[in-house]
């Protein structure tokens, strides 16, 4: 079950799912030079859209924020020590001089986004969001409104996605997904899951509406993911993305919300 791509006449076959796998080669052709992950959380930690959360294993994704006052108030020594889930979805007010994101739009959005439309894609949202986990953390079972490429910085995470998603999140569950009230089956064993080992500088392909959760080795890991909306290959969504789509023209205000952020082109 396990696969690895690196050419996009493969990846073209396999972006809508339902599987997740890896890529390299010509679809990891980005790169960028990070500070050190201390630095990242301290300048991060204090912006006030940042998400900071417990990072506490369990059986669904938790919502409420982890008294962030307290967090950022204690030494960052003894935060590079503990467990927590920060993140931030708003990285483009990072892409300045003097911050840790300087070049970033330059060096990774616009390369990706033209290797994508070079390749018959076309989307209506691209952007990324920054996810930290203390040791031991873990963002717990749920699916996600958008294909997300998953590019890991620092430290390990080990990313389960499952060999038969239809069998656990069915077309029904899809359209009627509530984060926090999605819980992990029981029934789920370690044959039914599609785990990868990251590593730094891997990258993943995580397919729209598909059950994962994402757990951390024993040091801090940080992970860049791009999230995709709306993505079209030769004008045809994903069948999972299709059907949302499907649900929302006709159910308005029972269907989810779309989300509205992109990533501002710097060309």
């Amino acid at each position: 079950m396990h696969k690895t791509i690196d050419a996009w006449q493969d990846f073209t076959a396999a972006w809508s799912g339902p599987r997740n796998f890896r890529m390299t080669g010509a679809l990891a052709r980005f790169e960028f030079a990070f500070p050190p992950i201390a630095d990242v959380i301290d300048e991060v930690r204090r912006d006030e859209a940042a998400s900071i959360k417990s990072g506490r294993k369990g059986r669904t994704l938790e919502l409420d924020q982890h008294d962030p006052d307290a967090f950022r108030r204690r030494p960052i020594e003894a935060v590079m020590e503990e467990p927590f889930a920060l993140a931030h979805f708003d990285l483009a007010r990072f892409d300045a001089p003097g911050r840790f994101l300087s070049g970033f739009g330059a060096a990774v959005m616009d390369r990706w986004q033209d290797d994508l439309g070079a390749n018959g894609f076309e989307w209506e949202r691209c952007y990324p969001i920054l996810f930290i986990s203390g040791a031991g953390s873990a963002t717990n079972y749920h699916m996600d409104f958008s294909h997300v490429l998953a590019w890991q910085v620092y430290g390990t995470k080990r990313f389960c996605g499952l060999a038969d998603p239809d069998r656990w999140a069915d077309r029904e569950t899809r359209l009627h997904y509530t984060p926090g009230a999605f819980e992990k089956p029981l029934a789920i064993r370690e044959e039914d899951s599609l785990c990868y080992d990251m590593r730094p500088d891997d990258r993943l392909w995580n397919v729209l509406l598909t059950p994962h959760w994402v757990e951390a080795g024993d040091e801090p890991a940080m992970s860049i993911n791009i999230s995709h909306g709306g993505l079209r290959h030769l004008g045809r969504l994903s069948p999972n993305e299709a059907e949302l789509e499907a649900f929302r023209s006709a159910n308005p205000d029972a269907a989810p919300q779309r989300i509205e952020r992109n990533w501002p082109r710097s060309r």
